[in-house]
């Protein structure tokens, strides 16, 4: 060891080159072959937002135009009315008994009444869903019942499928326009998916021709919230997948199979949730008419938070929202009827005609 002290032990300049360009040689490689590793990251890093944009900008559940389908305007001659609606609905050979539009009389005379009272029914039902309540009503007002039909509805399965939300527009529009004929008032008993289109209706330009309404358990959103589901991009390919092609439920009784179309194509709910959507995300504070709603916080089919939100939002001067507590409905949507509950209809009635008696006052 000692030898080596004093001499020289600095590499050649040769080596020393040598020695600096392998790290740099080395540097050089880790950077070329990490390079492929990053653009792989980069790609991924890409994907969640190129998925996002997939998504968003897939297929949507729409409401369509805000028209109804043109439609010819039922006549104006109160004496012309039966005719003109039995030949309407006579193009429809599989109508099921109980379920044609039709016209209740009050009393033997066809002239002109006081009042007339309109009755939407709610999504695949038909007149016979609350029936005898409107004609109660009607008796108690010395008032004319005119029941409509919503397009698709009191027929066969596959016929639910056929309508748009401008046919149902239509279809409120016509029922209004008929209550006009029969009654110098008018007051508008819905129903479910009724009352969301009769809350259209009292939006629309043909509002200042109502006097008043009555919504049942009304539509503004269903209990399950996975149902809006509908409305997101690729929400209706997402239904046909989970539910299937159709659906269909039990019915309690032979009235019940007569009184709802208890299997029906999947794609019949887009409608119905479009219309939802579109009539709860607009401008209700237009809506002035007055309102009574009538509801069960057991309901089981439609979110009764919504219905209280859409209350707050409708523009009513004279509104009210009401819990019923006296009906023994199964499922507590539909509150009264001959089906549903008998003994609910009499004090249900009564509430509603005293109601309407108040705005006279």
């Amino acid at each position: 060891m000692g030898g080596l002290e004093g001499k020289n032990l600095k590499p050649a300049r040769g080596n020393r080159e040598a020695i600096v360009k392998r790290p740099q040689a080395q540097a050089g490689q880790a950077v070329a072959s990490a390079e492929p590793l990053m653009k792989v990251w980069r790609r991924w890093l890409l994907l969640p937002g190129l998925l996002a944009l997939l998504v968003l900008s897939g297929p949507r559940n729409d409401f369509g135009e805000r028209e109804p389908t043109p439609r010819p305007p039922p006549p104006d001659d109160i004496a012309a009315l039966d005719t003109w609606l039995s030949a309407s609905e006579a193009a429809f050979t599989d109508l099921r008994p109980g379920s044609a539009k039709g016209i209740v009389w009050y009393g033997t005379e066809q002239r002109r009444r006081p009042w007339s009272v309109v009755y939407l029914h709610g999504f695949s039902a038909n007149r016979m869903e609350t029936f005898p309540l409107a004609e109660q009503i009607g008796q108690a007002l010395g008032a004319h019942v005119f029941y409509t039909r919503l397009s698709g509805h009191g027929r066969s399965g596959a016929a639910m499928a056929e309508p748009r939300v401008q046919d149902w527009m239509a279809d409120a529009l016509e029922a209004l326009r008929i209550g006009r004929v029969l009654g110098d008032r008018v007051l508008l008993v819905s129903c479910s998916t009724g009352s969301t289109l009769a809350t259209w209706l009292g939006s629309s330009p043909w509002a200042s021709e109502l006097d008043a309404h009555v919504f049942l358990s009304p539509n503004f959103g269903p209990k399950d919230w996975r149902a809006e589901l509908l409305n997101w991009p690729w929400g209706r390919q997402l239904a046909l997948a989970l539910e299937g092609e159709s659906r269909s439920w039990s019915p309690q009784s032979e009235a019940e199979a007569q009184a709802w179309t208890t299997r029906y194509p999947t794609r019949s709910v887009f409608p119905m949730m479009a219309l939802v959507k579109g009539v709860r995300d607009s401008d209700l504070g237009g809506f002035q008419a007055p309102l009574l709603v009538l509801y069960s916080e057991q309901d089981e089919t439609v979110s009764t938070a919504q219905i209280k939100t859409a209350f707050g939002r409708l523009g009513s001067q004279e509104k009210r929202l009401v819990p019923v507590t006296y009906s023994q409905s199964r499922g507590q949507h539909v509150l009264a009827g001959a089906i549903k509950d008998p003994a609910a209809v009499a004090p249900m009635a009564q509430d509603i005609v005293q109601w309407v008696q108040t705005l006279l006052r």
